[in-house]
């Protein structure tokens, strides 16, 4: 169990995990009426109403933008996820709609209210939050200009500034050789200590990308970084519960930290399975947006680590919620964020208030880009990346760039 340890440890009071843990099923009420307030008073923060004017879809070129004006003419901006040129449909009908008009100060009651606006209940699910997370976190960003405050220190306590981050990989199509090779420049680039590599065949009913590449990486990268290097390797449901503990064992035999998504992810009950039958932290989440079920995989530990999309997840507030969930539980959260430009910066704010948060946070492996329509470029340094200090989310956008765009 030691591994799990580094999970547990010192996040509930040793009683009260312990009980968590040996009694997951008389456990199931343990969350019933969790509706604490996310945020501060942000009318205290802002003294005056801050009125959505619109809440406006900008393309330019190949990417999408959330721009939030006021009526008094300040402006949140954010960069979208590749998922939400899919949804243009559903955010401009469904979610925008329904900040227009509304002061920005009362946000935390808009994301509760707005399940039930147009009977959006009837779309839940990672469609229907990922457009609402794009328009909650363009306002943050305007609320944070307008109070003159990072949107971290504007609602929550900052705990720190620097975020230690994982190398993470998104490659299948390599050999184990490649893979390795691949990756280590990027350790060696950005100092990092934890790497994450993908094994199976994402959702491939225990077919992998070619005979034994999953076990040859699982045993090269712990041969290559040495055993104080922290390895966790991602399946994205690539097995059924017998496999995924086969998996499973041969990673604990590596002395592998983290197993992620051993089966498909909607299935919970087999990833259930999986937990049990494993010492090792088995983590996931990142596709999934439902409070109840957050709630059950908590409360009957289908998982040991917590990793919601703070996109698909529905934005800032609920990811917050989710977080609140794991920490009573005595459970850590991080971060699905496999990105290093704005996108990160979502999570970086994120991590920087979390008491919970987990000793690594993703982060694309990449060598520095050369992205020219924002700034500051989030860089790891000796294995950290420095949350951004500017006013709102800390982006600043070309303007010249965005002046190229069109309404959508």
């Amino acid at each position: 169990m030691e591994r799990r340890k580094f999970i547990y440890t010192g996040l509930a009071g040793s009683a009260a995990t312990a009980w968590l843990c040996s009694n997951p099923l008389r456990a199931a009420n343990f969350f019933e009426g969790f509706n604490e307030p996310v945020l501060p008073d942000l009318k205290k923060r802002i003294t005056t109403p801050v009125i959505i004017q619109s809440v406006e879809l900008v393309r330019v070129n190949k990417d999408y933008f959330v721009v939030t004006t006021s009526k008094d003419g300040a402006k949140g901006i954010i960069r979208t996820n590749g998922r939400q040129e899919n949804l243009l449909t559903m955010f401009k009908k469904q979610v925008a709609p329904f900040f227009t008009g509304k002061d920005a100060r009362e946000l935390e009651k808009m994301i509760e209210e707005i399940y039930l606006f147009r009977r959006n209940y009837k779309y839940a699910g990672m469609p229907l939050w990922n457009c609402v997370a794009h328009a909650e976190l363009s306002i943050l960003d305007l609320l944070g200009r307008v109070a003159g405050l990072p949107v971290n220190q504007m609602i929550g306590k900052v705990l720190r500034t620097d975020i230690p981050v994982y190398m993470s990989s998104t490659e299948r199509g390599t050999t184990a050789e490649e893979e390795v090779e691949w990756v280590g420049e990027r350790i060696r680039t950005t100092g990092s200590k934890a790497a994450k590599l993908k094994i199976g065949g994402r959702m491939s009913k225990n077919k992998d990308v070619y005979t034994g590449r999953s076990e040859d990486l699982i045993r090269l990268a712990r041969k290559t970084w040495g055993d104080d290097f922290v390895l966790y390797f991602d399946a994205n449901g690539s097995y059924d519960v017998p496999k995924a503990i086969e998996m499973g064992r041969l990673l604990e035999d590596h002395g592998v930290v983290l197993y992620e998504e051993p089966v498909p992810w909607e299935d919970f009950h087999s990833t259930k399975l999986v937990n049990d039958a494993l010492e090792m932290i088995v983590a996931g989440g990142e596709q999934d947006s439902s409070m109840p079920k957050w709630k059950w995989m908590i409360n009957n530990r289908a998982l040991d680590l917590v990793q919601p999309d703070i996109l698909y997840n529905g934005g800032m507030i609920r990811t917050i919620q989710v977080a609140r969930m794991a920490q009573k539980a005595g459970m850590q959260i991080t971060l699905h964020s496999p990105k290093n430009d704005t996108l990160a910066f979502y999570m970086l704010h994120f991590a920087s208030i979390t008491e919970n948060i987990g000793p690594f946070q993703e982060f694309r492996a990449e060598l520095p880009g050369d992205e020219s329509y924002f700034s500051p470029k989030p860089r790891v340094k000796d294995g950290v990346v420095e949350v951004p200090q500017g006013v709102g989310l800390g982006m600043e956008f070309d303007p010249d760039y965005l002046k190229k765009g069109k309404v959508i």
